[in-house]
């Protein structure tokens, strides 16, 4: 057997990132919007606006917390999870349920052993990035395993 480690480092986009703050924002607007269209009570719409509101900005200050922490993943083919942290130091992590991986997008949530769980979108080509074509190696052998 080798004891050779079989990984795939992976970048996340700051574009990528941006768009999934601002999606979570417009999703915010929406979901408040809507509530001026139900025929409720005032009070209980204001409740369940204040309560959409607050969970919904408490969530996105956490992603964006977590993307300002956190960079370079680094995926085993055991399922194990490294992030690297924007200050150097590498963080052990898990990826949770409900992660999707496509030929080109994936979805990951991913549970760090220190901080709250987050979600991160990456873009890749198998054809031109030889890590992405690892990662997706990587992940059709764990979702064997699931």
């Amino acid at each position: 057997m080798s004891s050779t480690e079989y990984w795939a480092e992976l970048r996340p986009d700051s574009r990528l990132r941006r768009a999934v703050i601002a999606s979570g924002f417009v999703l915010l607007i929406l979901g408040l919007l809507m509530l001026l269209f139900v025929d409720w009570s005032p009070i209980l719409r204001g409740l369940i606006g204040v309560s959409w509101g607050g969970l919904t900005a408490l969530r996105l200050l956490q992603l964006a917390r977590a993307y300002t922490q956190n960079g370079i993943l680094r995926l085993g083919a055991d399922g194990g999870v490294n992030i690297e942290a924007t200050d150097g130091r590498r963080v052990a992590a898990a990826l949770q349920p409900g992660s999707l991986v496509l030929q080109r997008y994936a979805w990951l949530r991913i549970a760090p052993e220190v901080g709250r769980p987050y979600a991160e979108l990456l873009t890749g080509d198998p054809r031109e990035n030889e890590d992405w074509r690892r990662f997706q190696v990587i992940w059709r052998h764990i979702g064997a395993l699931n």
